[in-house]
């Protein structure tokens, strides 16, 4: 292995941690320095958005009735404002700030060459100045809830535009797949709340 692709290779996991924390499977568990802007107004967004005790009403009422979430209302970009533990009694505070440091992402697009089955096309990302690690893949609904189940086939490394490092995942069998349970959509104020596979509880803030 080369000197700069270990170069490569140590930079990529630095970045990747943050992503990591909301992914990796006990799961869930915004530096841009071009971006004040936004992440004041995500900060400051917060202060409007439901707290715990009210998702965790939300998430009673999802699972017996269904979260009525349709494949449309999803799509767009949705960046992480704050993580739960997976015993969703109290905030993760470090978690959930380098998700806004990082200005942590979660971008859902059609695919327009899917047939029958809605399809997302499935974009994580984490900025850092002017570097943005991405993890890209596919995802799909499943269920009344439902679920968002998802994979990544891709993790690149790119400098503004440029991509300057990318890499094949391994993609994993269906039963193994990370998956989002959707609690609550609210179109109007632009927040969206779900829990992950390892248990943790997440909101996201419409772009």
């Amino acid at each position: 292995m080369t000197v700069k692709l270990l170069l490569f290779e140590g930079l990529l996991i630095l970045l990747a941690f943050p992503v990591l924390l909301i992914l990796k499977s006990s799961n869930l568990n915004s530096f841009n320095i071009g971006n004040m802007n936004t992440r004041k107004a995500l900060n400051d967004a917060v202060q409007d958005l439901p707290k715990l005790n009210q998702l965790l009403e939300l998430e009673d009422f999802a699972k017996k009735n269904g979260s009525g979430i349709k494949y449309e209302s999803l799509l767009g970009l949705w960046r992480f404002v704050s993580v739960w533990n997976k015993e969703g009694n109290s905030q993760n505070p470090i978690a959930s700030s380098l998700l806004r440091i990082f200005s942590a992402s979660l971008e859902l697009r059609k695919n327009q060459l899917n047939g029958k089955i809605p399809i997302f096309e499935l974009k994580n990302s984490i900025r850092f100045g002017l570097l943005r690690i991405e993890f890209i893949g596919y995802g799909e609904l499943q269920g009344s809830q439902p679920l968002l189940i998802f994979y990544f086939e891709k993790i690149g490394l790119n400098l503004k535009e440029s991509v300057i490092f990318s890499r094949s995942l391994e993609v994993p069998i269906k039963k193994d797949r990370p998956f989002f349970s959707l609690i609550t959509l609210d179109e109007d104020m632009g927040w969206l709340s779900a829990r992950g596979r390892g248990g943790g509880l997440a909101l996201w803030l419409k772009d």
